[in-house]
């Protein structure tokens, strides 16, 4: 009976007991919750990335079965130069990034909405290994701090911004050089993880995003188009991949300035021979060696800014024609120096009896006359095309002959050129 009442006894101090420390223990836990909860922006990044469970060098969905989608924008602040001659352009842009890593979700310990992440952690933060598949150069702008920004958000999404100044490969057809329209790309990819770490894609709103103040010296950004240019190799795998493509129109009122109007000047020039006298050779020859020597050394500045292709473009179309009609002028000028010294022909009677019945005047015949006999113009309707009189006249018709073909040459180049796609 006393065995059975100590028992008891003991029974009940313990369930007493537990029941208290089950208390305690609730009691602790909540208060460390609401620590938590309250903790300040700084310990909070102090608990999410010295956690032991965190490796910045691994990326969030390594473990798992599926990929970590990045999410793309860029901000063009200013598209600097476009050559020709190197095919490639300059541009200086904002690259935006943003990712979700679960990892880093701190909706339990702040009520911060998101946290600002000084360029001094962002190294213990894992980033995607992001670069430009058709760079030439870049360069990353650290004056007078690294120019780059971080926000870590609530659910562990993260905002990643950089500035860059990159220099792209752009593959230009200059077919219609200078009446042409170039389709510059930008393309962004990942180096070393592939689809089944990392699928790039570009924001849902507006993914390529322009500074207002966007001005290019001789060209006219149109509009951009979006593209994949995801790509398999054989030894690695299959890399994500994301392409924007710059449509730029070329201004032709420098080429309008600086090539055509003096070349078409230049032309006109030299149909001024077309009005000096036959006779006055030393201008002439002047004038018309003058032009084509004029007309040459244009066309070899407007071609030297170019590359050597091995097709043929809108300007060497132009020159070629250009250069044919101050040719053309100078030949003109030495046919009808020609024609203006050449004799017209001559013939005796047409009849062939008049050598043998000599022509009786009073009784006496020209053969005793001592005569000799009469030369006749060999035919009269087509004296206009010898001497100085046909070389007027080919003058004449060269006033009217040149220009008109001028003008349909005019027609048929800006015609095609501009209106036809090629």
């Amino acid at each position: 009976m006393d065995f059975s009442r100590r028992l008891s006894c003991i029974l009940l101090i313990l369930a007493f007991t537990w029941t208290l420390v089950s208390c305690n223990i609730k009691t602790r836990k909540r208060r460390e919750k609401g620590r938590l909860t309250g903790l300040q922006r700084q310990d909070v990044l102090q608990v999410l990335l010295n956690n032991s469970s965190y490796n910045p060098r691994i990326s969030p969905d390594y473990e798992q079965d599926h990929a970590t989608i990045v999410d793309v924008q860029i901000y063009v602040l200013s598209i600097d130069t476009v050559s020709e001659q190197s095919m490639d352009y300059s541009m200086n842009i904002y690259l935006r990034q943003r990712w979700i890593d679960p990892r880093l979700q701190f909706v339990n310990l702040s009520k911060a909405l998101w946290l600002e992440i000084d360029f001094k952690l962002m190294s213990l933060i894992w980033v995607p290994d992001t670069f430009f598949r058709n760079e030439k150069k870049g360069q990353f702008h650290d004056v007078t701090v690294p120019n780059r920004l971080m926000h870590l958000y609530r659910n562990g999404t993260i905002y990643y911004s950089m500035r860059l100044s990159v220099l792209l490969s752009c593959h230009m057809k200059l077919q219609k050089y200078p009446l042409d329209i170039q389709k510059c790309p930008i393309k962004i990819a990942s180096y070393g993880y592939t689809m089944e770490n990392i699928i790039y894609r570009w924001i849902a709103h507006k993914p390529i995003d322009y500074n207002e103040e966007l001005q290019l010296s001789q060209y006219t950004l149109l509009t951009h188009t979006l593209d994949n240019c995801t790509k398999t190799y054989k030894e690695t795998g299959s890399f994500s991949c994301v392409q924007a493509n710059f449509i730029l129109a070329r201004d032709v009122g420098y080429y309008i300035i600086q090539v055509y109007v003096p070349s078409v000047l230049i032309v006109i020039l030299s149909w001024v021979s077309f009005w000096l006298d036959v006779e006055a050779i030393p201008a002439r020859i002047s004038l018309g060696v003058l032009t084509v020597l004029t007309m040459t050394t244009q066309s070899s500045g407007a071609r030297a800014s170019l590359p050597r292709v091995s097709y043929v473009k809108a300007i060497d179309v132009w020159m070629a024609a250009c250069l044919f009609f101050v040719f053309a002028s100078l030949l003109e000028f030495a046919y009808i120096n020609v024609l203006a010294r050449r004799r017209v022909p001559y013939r005796c009677f047409s009849s062939p009896d008049s050598f043998d019945n000599t022509t009786e005047n009073n009784g006496i015949t020209d053969s005793e006359k001592g005569d000799k006999p009469k030369l006749a113009r060999k035919d009269s309707k087509g004296l206009h095309l010898y001497g100085k009189q046909g070389a007027r006249y080919i003058d004449r018709i060269s006033r009217y002959l040149f220009p008109l073909a001028f003008i349909i040459f005019n027609l048929g180049y800006w015609l095609v050129y501009y209106f036809v796609d090629m």
